[in-house]
């Protein structure tokens, strides 16, 4: 058009920032801003404004799209409602509250749009009392009875918020209610720990006749796993298989192997995972941490190549479950390799929890000068970082070590837990250390908080059992 000597207008601008806004093209957009602003286009034109807010708020330049903003003499809910969206979807959830709050000081009547967004931000940031002041406004205006989706995000936010028995009412409140709005409901239960809830939601929602959706399914599969309802994950692998949701939904797909792994059918998820036409790091993962809790480390470990062989990178959740399935296979040369591969991707400055399997690895080898320097080198150590240590060298029969370490995890500042005290109990019993280990079992209680359990018990019994005190044991 421009080749032909014809001028974009500004109905022409608008339609360009919208697709740089879509397919992230900040340049381009930046490019249209100058020439629109040099023709003085967005002096009196508060779509052309609100289109270059929206594109640089989608393309992720906030700052950039709050300069835009500033400068526009005319705003409409539209316009404030581009900038609010913006910091919500860039995980910004207080500014989008403080936009919230700026643009009714400025005189301007939220809509519909804006209400659910700032429900989202509020459940983003667990501003349960902010979410219930936009849920007073929302009544005041009767948009819960037009409106469904500000009636789902409201369902959403008090779920997220953990306020279930608010959500549940709220839904019911509903005059029309979708798959969305149960969907926010069941997982709320679900990640509640309350899946008989979810579960029943669930079953609910169907006989409203509104069919479930993949989000459905992946919930109640999560649900599933967690309850050791295989049976249940059967009816729903069949639904899933007949509707073909599997054809190209990796996330069900990982989510069927997970449940069937962690209910013990590692021989009907490996089915599953073997039909699926894509599989991603954490779809390998979920097969991988089947075998190592079933006790398959061997198995796990072939998994492992394989995943290696099909050119997936394994991240830090592949390398701390490798790591312990190394450990209990006693594959010290595998277990070797898998620590230079940590070492080239960096995850030990980065990842606790791969440094604490690293170190859990070496202890149980029996390596512990290895396991002691990999602790050293972590930039962070927690108590479960030095409890692995403490228990190789209890274990390996270095009592006096144990101890060591034991007083030293204090003197950085980290508080032992129920297992440090139990593992130097045990090292106190062995060592005939009476006084030691009475001072660490009351230190327990009267410094730490911690209740001792029954293996405590037995561990102070033995300790003034075997040094003759039985007056002190009973």
């Amino acid at each position: 058009m421009q080749s032909e000597g014809i001028s974009l207008d500004a109905v022409s601008f608008l339609c360009i920032l919208n697709v740089c806004s879509h397919i992230g093209l900040v340049d381009k957009g930046k490019k249209i801003h100058d020439v629109v602003k040099n023709q003085g286009l967005l002096q009196n034109n508060v779509e052309l404004g609100t289109a270059l807010v929206d594109m640089y708020a989608k393309c992720g330049s906030l700052s950039k799209a709050k300069c835009v903003f500033d400068s526009l003499l005319h705003r409409d809910v539209v316009c404030w409602n581009a900038l609010i969206v913006g910091y919500m979807h860039d995980g910004q959830g207080e500014r989008a509250l403080d936009c919230f709050k700026r643009m009714k000081h400025d005189g301007i009547t939220p809509d519909a749009t804006t209400y659910a967004c700032m429900l989202k931000a509020c459940a983003s940031i667990g501003a349960c009392d902010e979410g219930q002041k936009i849920h007073d406004e929302i009544e005041r205006q009767g948009l819960l009875e037009v409106d469904i989706m500000v009636g789902n995000a409201l369902v959403d936010m008090y779920a997220k918020c953990g306020k279930l028995s608010k959500a549940q009412e709220v839904l019911h409140q509903l005059l029309f209610r979708d798959v969305v709005s149960w969907n926010a409901l069941i997982t709320g239960f679900a990640q509640g720990g309350l899946g008989e809830q979810a579960l029943s939601c669930f079953e609910k929602m169907q006989s409203e006749g509104i069919s479930p959706d993949a989000i459905s399914f992946l919930c109640i599969l999560n649900v599933c796993s967690h309850l050791g309802l295989v049976e249940k994950g059967k009816k729903i692998h069949d639904v899933v298989k007949n509707q073909g949701l599997l054809q190209n939904n990796v996330e069900l797909g990982t989510a069927l192997v997970d449940m069937y792994a962690k209910c013990g059918a590692l021989s009907k998820a490996k089915c599953v995972f073997d039909s699926l036409l894509h599989r991603d790091v954490v779809c390998w993962n979920a097969l991988i941490i089947g075998y190592m809790h079933d006790g398959q480390g061997e198995r796990a470990l072939d998994c492992f190549k394989g995943m290696k062989h099909d050119g997936i990178t394994p991240d830090a959740t592949t390398c701390a479950c490798m790591l312990k399935a190394c450990a209990s296979i006693c594959a010290c040369d595998e277990g070797q390799k898998i620590h230079d591969e940590i070492e080239r991707q960096g995850l030990l400055e980065v990842e606790i929890m791969v440094g604490n399997a690293l170190v859990d690895m070496y202890a149980k080898f029996g390596r512990l000068s290895k396991a002691q320097e990999v602790l050293h080198q972590l930039p962070f150590r927690d108590v479960a970082s030095w409890n692995a240590l403490i228990t190789g060298f209890a274990q390996g029969g270095s009592g006096e070590q144990a101890l060591s370490c034991f007083e030293k995890m204090q003197s950085e500042g980290i508080s032992p837990d129920a297992v440090s005290f139990l593992c130097i109990l045990n090292v106190c019993s062995h060592l005939g250390l009476v006084d030691k280990g009475y001072k660490y079992f009351v230190n327990m209680t009267t410094k730490y908080g911690i209740i001792p359990n029954s293996k405590c018990f037995t561990c102070i019994i033995d300790l003034f059992g075997c040094a003759g005190h039985l007056e002190k044991a009973v």
